[in-house]
């Protein structure tokens, strides 16, 4: 049976750090629907250098081996063309030192007839709407990591239906969304309305950015595929991204129809059929018919004409061939320069680091430079991945590609979202919006339910007390004590709202970024509850855009920016931070310390990377020392350091890892 498979692309938040493309291909033209249609929807992390050519690399094979004997059996053709991608980004991973390119969350999928074949990889998913009824149809396909390292190793099949609403995405979507919310905005007239929906419904949540490709599957009746005959000559591969608030229209003559035809590029002997071929069949006949009747005027000045002709195109082709090698000569001497550029700043980089840093910033628009040019590109790569590779040296990176799984969380919840710890004495917890689990060694207790109706946004533990307090999204605080969840109260009769808090001694902070303020709440033990708001922050300093705090008896602020402002005794103070490193925050989420830590510690939450700081008890700054970048294990939610062990544990959303410090 013959489908309609009308589709759209949508890219939704902005998040610098990751490149994201969408593609779809089919040969129609040429082989009919038995061909069938590939689309990948693709997410680079942490690697700008590399990015869109792995891109490309893994649509383009996939695009030959898929498409190269339509004869073949649609999965056979389908595992072939996965197990050259594999192949191709083995070789590119072993031209790594580290082997890293990257976190890849990528969907493959391709649809012949009414088959859908798909496979993935990291984080993204693919969802099937049936019926009002949501299935991710990619689960379980990257559990099993493969033993010969292959990043596409599990292919899931299945039959399309009528009405079907097909959705990849490059991050797990029902994070944000519920199925029901899902299923509903997908039962729109258009697939532009339905993507529309979901975008609304998940931009005030996602952190960072999401590429989505909606695919509604329709009957196709004769009229269609003969209208689509028609204007396949006219089509062309559209990669388009979407702003951030509506669906982009596709700009060929194809749009919302069965095909997107990717028009390639003619062979010579098509191409000179055309107008070419009369100007070389002008010259074929002048040539020939030059001396058939003797010499004459006429002759004699066209044959000068054609020799003026010749002598000009050659000198033309001669003049080019010197731009040419002009050129090369000029690149070839850029890249030198970016050659001496990483070596001198190796040498500065021990003792000034800010000049080491303009030097690889020169040499990085340099070799960019190259890159972007006609010559010298893979050269150009290589300067490239040595740039940053000299940025991690200098910066003390240390890459962590196989963390200790100390607990996995969704073997008590399968549907688990943890968001962070709280530390109570010597106990640690993980909660989640509406649970609370303990972790007791690499064991964890089946989950307790802070409180049917209220959501949780953030938790602490109050040692003073030897309870877990939460904040919940409607200004709320529930202990969690000796087995028990309570509410709080105060004098004041409610809370004040806020989005993170922490406790220090008998009292709560609790960060109020609408007001700009931080209110401290002291526990009356005698009366069973917290006296009167007070404000900590006792000057005009702005912490509308912080995002979390700690406390060591000087309190810490991080804002979105990666700035950290200092206060004591509610004064903003003078606080510098030394020797920063060369790659900024990207999504400053978490800072943490305490009075026994000599170190602060900052969660890049999307970027997976934990930086460390070092006190100065002397100045009261901080000097940047290292920072931990984590492999492969997806979206950080939040840490903790144990001083007397001397490990940093990281949370994700389902699993706790532990590392050495």
């Amino acid at each position: 049976m013959s489908f309609k498979a009308s589709y759209e692309f949508l890219f939704v938040g902005r998040d610098e750090n990751s490149f994201l493309e969408n593609y779809s291909y089919d040969l129609f033209q040429e082989h009919g629907d038995k061909s069938g249609q590939i689309f990948i929807n693709l997410e680079v992390q942490n690697n700008h250098v590399d990015a869109e050519e792995i891109g490309s690399v893994i649509y383009e094979t996939m695009q030959k081996f898929f498409f190269e004997d339509v004869a073949v059996d649609a999965y056979t053709r389908f595992e072939a063309a996965l197990k050259s991608i594999n192949n191709v980004l083995k070789e590119f991973k072993s031209q790594k030192t580290s082997g890293y390119i990257g976190n890849l969350n990528i969907i493959i999928a391709a649809i012949v007839g009414d088959d859908l074949f798909l496979t993935q990889c990291g984080d993204a998913e693919a969802y099937l709407i049936r019926k009002r009824y949501v299935s991710i149809v990619s689960e379980g396909l990257d559990d099993n990591s493969d033993q010969e390292g292959d990043i596409f190793s599990s292919i899931a099949s299945g039959t399309i239906e009528a009405g079907d609403f097909v959705l990849f995405s490059s991050t797990r979507l029902l994070r944000y969304i519920s199925k029901t919310d899902l299923a509903q905005a997908v039962t729109k007239k258009s697939i532009s309305e339905s993507l529309s929906d979901v975008q609304d419904t998940i931009s005030t949540e996602i952190l960072g950015r999401v590429g989505l490709t909606g695919i509604l599957f329709a009957k196709a009746d004769p009229s269609d595929i003969a209208s689509i005959e028609e204007g396949v000559d006219r089509a062309t591969k559209s990669i388009l991204e979407g702003d951030p608030v509506s669906v982009s229209a596709r700009k060929e003559t194809l749009t919302g129809k069965f095909l997107s035809v990717f028009k390639r590029s003619r062979r010579s002997e098509v191409y000179y059929n055309g107008r070419e071929n009369s100007v070389l069949k002008f010259f074929a006949n002048l040539w020939n018919g030059l001396f058939s009747k003797g010499f004459g005027k006429d002759k004699i000045l066209a044959l000068l004409i054609l020799l003026i002709v010749v002598l000009t195109v050659g000198i033309v082709f001669a003049n080019s061939q010197s731009s040419k090698k002009e050129e090369i000569e000029r690149l070839d001497g850029i890249l030198l320069g970016v050659h001496e550029k990483i070596a001198e700043a190796e040498t500065k980089g021990a003792y000034d680091k800010d000049v080491a840093k303009e030097i690889l910033d020169k040499a990085y628009l340099d070799a960019k430079s190259v890159f972007d040019s006609e010559f010298y590109r893979e050269k150009a790569s290589m300067y490239l991945i040595q740039i940053e590779e000299t940025r991690d040296k200098l910066d003390n990176v240390k890459r962590i590609e196989n963390p200790k799984l100390l607990a996995d969380l969704s073997a008590k919840r399968s549907d688990v979202n943890a968001l962070g710890f709280a530390l109570v004495n010597d106990r640690a917890f993980v909660y989640e919006y509406n649970a609370l689990y303990e972790l007791v060694l690499d064991q964890v207790s089946d989950p307790l339910t802070v409180d049917e109706d209220e959501q949780v946004i953030a938790a602490t533990g109050f040692d003073d007390r030897g309870s877990v307090v939460f904040l919940t999204n409607s200004g709320k605080l529930i202990e969690y004590k000796d087995g028990t969840m309570d509410f709080m109260d105060t004098d004041d009769g409610a809370f004040h709202r806020g989005t993170r808090l922490t406790a220090w001694s008998n009292k709560i902070y609790l960060l109020d970024t609408v007001n700009s303020q931080i209110w401290r709440y002291t526990y009356k033990g005698a009366r069973g509850k917290f006296g009167v708001a007070e404000p900590y922050i006792t000057d005009e300093t702005d912490v509308t855009s912080a995002e979390d705090f700690a406390i060591d008896s000087n309190v810490y602020v991080l804002l979105n920016s990666g700035d950290i402002n200092k206060f004591y005794a509610g004064a903003k103070t003078e606080f510098y931070i030394n020797n920063a490193p060369f790659n900024p925050f990207k999504d400053p989420q978490v800072i943490y310390t305490d009075e026994k830590l000599g170190e602060i510690y900052v969660l890049d939450s999307k970027e997976a990377r934990v930086l460390v700081f070092l006190k100065d008890s002397q100045t009261g700054n901080v000097t940047y020392h290292q920072q931990y970048l984590f492999d492969g294990i997806g979206e950080i939610r939040d840490l903790y350091v144990d001083p007397d062990t001397k490990k940093l544990y990281v949370l994700t959303e389902s699993k706790v890892f532990e590392i050495d410090i």
